[in-house]
């Protein structure tokens, strides 16, 4: 009979327990010369103990109540010591054993201490979800909504944390009795990383076949640039931003993987919470407020945003409130806008001329009239600028060059306050930030400031209804002056021996008052911006509400409505000046000036409504993702623009205070889209995904039979590190993926972003040259033809690339090669007269583009107090008009009214510089005439130079010590050419470096030669015959010869530049604890464009901007429209309660 003590009385059970406990001193294990053999399944312990006593001469004693809550075992045992078999059976069980003679003792275990914690983010915020596990073992626990964790164990036991997108930590327990804070470090590793992709569908970005760049919200805003896309340049890829102009809020051109449209639009598809914006939303939208930037270089967006993203996209994903915290950040940010270069100018001579005669010793006369810089060299003595005036008085200046014209540009400052407040539960988050931004630009009086609200939130409502929304408001105010080239001209137009600081006061100083300023052709720049004003109010609303539906694990339907509005309104006005009898007789140039005004209204609606559904589902190795739905687009807007001049009333600008009939205008747009669409990603053991789309859009700004269109994508990805064994256990090799893709997409090429390519196709009128008069209308019908059967342009392309990490995510890179060709171009030919028509709308040309996009970062030093991460990356690309029509060779896309501009051509670069270039031998020498030594003019338009910077590079470097962080970026550009459209102004006004090259006398024509008059058509190099006027007051600068040759201004574009740096320092928490308020502070202090390093010649300005606006595909030229390149700097004051 089995041998089991059933005390009834406690006393009985304590003596039997210290009996036993005695013998068990003085006994030796026997329970490892007994063997037993058990076949059991899913039974109870005390089955067990039954068994084993029947085959040994072991007796258990144990507390029937204990031994019920313990967990049933399996055992298939044959021939095993008794030792082994109890092990098995105690195995993750409450209690231990221990062997006394033949005697069995069932003992409770010394309880384990509850370890508790918290895991959170780099930023403070819970993480749910955590894997908590005991280092070595299979127990563990995950982490709450809060972020916090419990589980039994012993101090001394390491803990395993890991969670997708950090980094996995070890901790040692220290403390039974000390809560554990975790603070999750972001992996840099891509293998399990989650990005947000269209639609916001979250996905694992081993799954995707094409190349994406993901833009932390940290790296965004290192540089504090107060435009999003100036915080973006230099960090992607393929991406070339570009700030085509200057002034208090520039504009920022973005073009994924080159130009791919002749005459439609090129940029990227913004889009902001699941909602198309209109590129100037970045130039509105808070970056504090931005949470994620994902740029998708290719065309895969196309799917679920249409054929709008046909440029590639860039997916903004503003920030929600987090779960388990609640968080109030407040920051402010100073910085200062100073210029950082000028164009390069001479400061040996002043104003005169060779027009004015010549002295003794051949020097050109001075001038105190003269505008233009072809005097005498400076000589320091004090001289005469400009006619007496009425009074009888002179205004003078020292005749000695100086830069003093640079001190018109001011300082300009930016004061941006952000505040934040986040919170969550476990059914809702919400954000609420606003910012407050003024600024001041370098030009004189010109201001701006910007007003931002967010509110974003989730709820969840029951088990399957989840809500998402978002809402900004974003109002700007603009005070500037809209004649900034005519400023630029001004100060150019003013010798360098001239103060102009000393004119600021053009009210109360007569010198610097327009009847009394010495320079009878060019306004004084002070009284020029004040009397030409221009304000602007816009107010930006962009919505988005989300309902997601989820009855099944594996199954969601989602509807979602967004809208993206813009209202708008403008006042410019021109103040009346009256100039006196006298100013008039002696400066005859000066004419009276009449006060006008134009005020614009207008708004921009954009309705989007999506419903989709999204089904999830594995089976064995396979695992299927299929997402089916529809969009619906709708755009509309409507502008007034009403101008009058001759306002009689002095400071009214109002369009009734006018004598004459005001100039008006009305246009209104409407268009639909409406799409459907199909997603579906297969893959097989998490190694393998195959992925494919397509969808179908029907527009109504095409004729009825061409209006729908299809197009399908396929992409493929491979794990490679995970599919080979030998690579998974490679101490080399971290990751691999293998990628590749092709897809094809319909753009309609109608219309600007404001009118939609509405009625487009259609013959419309317009009020006539004139009219009405009488009280007759009359209207004139436009001049262009269409084609009925005008399609989509369609681009067609694929990529490849691999994303590699070595040496456990040391060394992480990306490659991706790609090609693209667009067909279908929609262009103007031109057509007969005859027709009744100039010009014929139709799609004929086809473009290209391939290139080569590189990204490299490695992080040779990794420890808790230093990390230190270098790298960076390349930019290839050849972009190609293949063809245009047998009618239009070439197509101009920007032009000035010489001719010299921004060219499609067909067989070239995509766009090129065409203008005058000088006629030249075979070997490319200048042929000049042999008596005068002056250069021919070819007048042809020729191809002066790539206007697209074929190669990109940028360098950025971050690193922390302690508490300190520092990020590094430069980026080089290259490979292409500028048309400065500054210089023949400079050259005109004499105080371009040009213009001295030669000390102003007769020279030697560079690199020239001229024919030989006994062999015709063979050359001789020139050596000796020289210009015969090297002035430029009525020679060789300022004549056709020099400034009408647009190859004189083609300079290149290359460059370098230190795009941003910025120091912070976290303020240690030891510090901060004594405010019992302030959870977190940082102090940092930064700069962006603080150095740039240019082409020697490059004389004139910033090659990034563009004079044709940042709308047009006519890039390569600047001009005076832009104010002097600057570099910023500032420090941010950071605080979270």
């Amino acid at each position: 009979m089995p041998f089991t003590v059933w005390c009834q009385h406690r006393l009985g059970t304590v003596c039997s327990l210290m009996i036993l406990s005695l013998a068990f001193s003085l006994s030796a294990s026997a329970g490892k010369l007994q063997t037993v053999t058990l076949s059991l399944k899913n039974a109870s312990l005390q089955k067990t103990f039954k068994e084993i006593e029947k085959q040994t001469g072991y007796s258990f004693l144990y507390s029937r109540e204990d031994i019920e809550k313990t967990r049933n075992v399996n055992l298939e045992v044959r021939n095993v010591n008794v030792e082994a078999v109890l092990n098995i059976c105690f195995e993750e069980q409450p209690f231990t054993y221990t062997i006394v003679d033949n005697v069995v003792i069932i003992k409770r275990k010394f309880p384990d201490p509850r370890i508790s914690g918290t895991v959170v983010g780099p930023d403070g915020a819970p993480i749910p979800g955590a894997n908590i596990q005991i280092k070595g073992t299979n127990t563990g626990t995950v982490t709450d909504a809060y972020g916090h964790f419990e589980l039994s164990t012993t101090v001394g036991k390491t803990l395993v944390v890991r969670i997708v997108g950090y980094e996995t930590q070890d901790i040692k327990i220290e403390s039974a009795t000390t809560p554990i804070k975790v603070t999750m470090k972001i992996s840099t590793s891509q293998l399990e990383e989650v990005i947000v992709t269209p639609g916001g569908i979250k996905s694992n970005r081993r799954e995707l076949g094409t190349s994406n760049t993901v833009i932390k919200a940290e790296n965004l805003i290192a540089g504090k640039a107060v435009n999003v896309a100036g915080g973006l340049q230099g960090k992607v890829a393929g991406l070339q931003i570009n700030a085509t102009s200057s002034g208090v809020n520039p504009n920022y051109r973005l073009i994924l993987r080159g130009q791919r449209s002749l005459t439609g639009n090129n940029q990227a598809l913004i889009v902001l919470d699941n909602v198309i914006v209109p590129n100037a939303v970045l130039g509105n939208l808070n970056p504090e407020d931005v949470d994620e930037l994902v740029v998708l270089n290719g065309s895969g967006a196309a799917a679920l945003y249409g054929s709008q993203a046909s440029n590639g996209a860039i997916i903004v994903t503003t920030k929600k409130g987090k779960r388990g915290l609640t968080q109030v950040k407040a920051s402010h940010t100073t910085t200062i806008e100073s210029v950082a270069y000028f164009p390069k100018l001479q400061y040996n001579y002043g104003a005169g001329g060779s027009a004015y005669g010549f002295d003794v010793n051949g020097q050109p006369l001075f001038s105190n009239l003269e505008n233009q810089s072809y005097g005498p060299v400076f000589n320091g003595q004090k001289v005469p600028v400009g006619v007496p005036l009425e009074d009888g008085s002179q205004d003078s200046a020292y005749y000695i060059g100086n830069n003093t014209h640079n001190n018109f540009w001011e300082k300009g400052v930016t004061n941006q306050t952000d505040f934040s407040v986040s919170t969550g539960d476990d059914k809702s988050t919400f954000y609420l930030s606003g910012q407050y931004a003024g600024v001041t630009g370098t030009t004189p009086k010109d201001k701006y400031n910007r007003t931002v609200l967010r509110a974003n939130g989730t709820h969840k409502t029951g088990q399957y209804i989840n809500t998402t929304f978002s809402i900004s408001y974003t109002q700007n105010r603009y005070d500037i002056t809209p004649v900034t080239a005519s400023i630029y001209s001004n100060l150019l137009n003013m010798p360098q021996n001239v103060d102009i600081t000393k004119y600021k006061n053009w009210r109360t100083d007569k010198f610097a008052n327009p009847n009394g300023f010495y320079n009878p052709w060019y306004q004084n720049p002070y009284f020029t911006l004040d009397n030409n004003r221009s304000k602007q109010r816009n107010d930006y609303l962009v919505g988005n509400i989300e309902v997601k539906f989820s009855p099944l694990e594996w199954l969601d339907f989602t509807a979602r409505q967004g809208i993206s509005a813009r209202n708008l309104s403008s006042k410019t006005t021109v103040g009346a000046f009256n100039y006196t009898t006298y100013a008039e007789v002696t400066s005859a140039s000066k004419t009276d000036i009449s006060a006008s005004v134009a005020d614009q209204s207008g708004f921009t609606t954009e309705l989007l409504t999506d419903v989709f559904t999204q089904a999830r589902k594995s089976f064995g190795d396979f695992n299927f993702n299929l997402i089916v739905g529809g969009q619906w687009r709708q755009d509309q807007s409507k502008f007034i623009d009403i101008g009058a001049s001759g306002l009689t009333i002095p400071d009214l600008y109002n369009v009734g205070n006018s004598t004459s009939n005001p100039s008006a205008s009305e246009s209104n747009y409407m268009t639909r889209q409406m799409g459907v669409y199909g997603d579906l990603r297969i893959g097989y053991k998490n190694v393998l995904f195959l992925h494919g789309t397509g969808r179908k859009d029907w527009v109504s700004i095409l004729a009825a039979n061409n209006r729908s269109f299809f197009y399908p994508s396929v992409d493929l990805s491979f794990v490679a590190s995970d599919a080979f064994e030998a690579l998974k256990d490679s101490r080399t090799i971290t990751y691999l993926k293998l990628r590749g893709g092709w897809s094809k997409v319909g753009q309609v090429n109608l219309g600007s972003s404001t009118d939609f390519g509405a009625y487009y196709l259609q013959q419309t009128f317009s009020q006539a040259n004139g009219y009405p008069f009488n009280g007759v209308a009359g209207y004139t019908v436009n001049n262009t033809l269409v084609a009925s059967d005008l399609k989509p342009e369609i681009t067609k392309g694929y990529e490849v690339g691999f994303d590699l990490n070595m040496f456990n995510n040391r060394i992480v890179s990306t490659v991706t090669w790609y090609s693209t060709k667009t067909t279908n171009q929609t262009v103007n030919t031109s057509v007969s007269n005859a027709t009744g028509f100039s010009s014929y709308r139709v799609n004929t040309g086809q473009t290209s583009s391939s290139g080569l996009e590189v990204a490299l970062h490695v992080t040779p030093v990794k420890t808790n107090d230093l990390d230190i991460t270098v790298g960076g990356n390349y930019t290839h690309l050849n972009n190609k008009v293949n063809n245009i029509s047998a009618d239009l060779p070439r197509l101009s896309l920007a032009t000035y009214a010489s001719g010299t501009g921004s060219y499609a051509v067909a067989g070239q670069s995509f766009p090129v510089i065409m203008g005058k270039d000088y006629s030249r031998d075979k070997d490319g020498h200048v042929i000049v005439n042999r008596t005068t030594g002056t250069p021919l003019v070819d007048d042809t338009i020729k191809v002066l130079g790539n206007a697209v910077a074929t190669d990109r590079l940028s360098l950025d470097l971050g690193a922390r010590y302690k508490r300190f962080r520092l990020a590094v970026l430069f980026e080089y550009r290259g490979g292409y050419k500028v048309y400065n459209n500054m210089g023949p102004e400079l050259d005109w006004s004499g105080t371009g470096y040009r213009t001295a090259a030669f000390n102003r006398t007769r020279f030697v024509f560079p690199n020239s030669v001229y024919e030989d008059p006994t062999k015709p058509g063979t050359y001789i190099k020139n050596t000796n015959i020289t210009v015969a006027d090297g002035n430029g007051n009525s020679g060789f600068w300022t004549n056709d010869e020099n400034r009408t040759v647009a190859s004189n201004y083609v300079t290149s574009g290359d460059f370098w530049k230190l795009r941003e740096i910025s120091i912070s320092y976290d303020i240690p928490s030891s510090i901060l604890s004594k405010t019992r308020v302030i959870k977190n502070a940082t102090i940092s202090v930064q700069g962006r464009n603080l150095f740039v390093w240019l082409a020697k010649s490059n004389y004139y300005t910033d090659p990034e901007y563009s004079d044709a606006g940042n709308d047009s595909n006519g890039i390569g030229l600047t001009g005076l429209g832009q104010t002097p390149p600057s570099r910023f700097y500032g420090a941010t004051l950071s605080l979270t309660f």
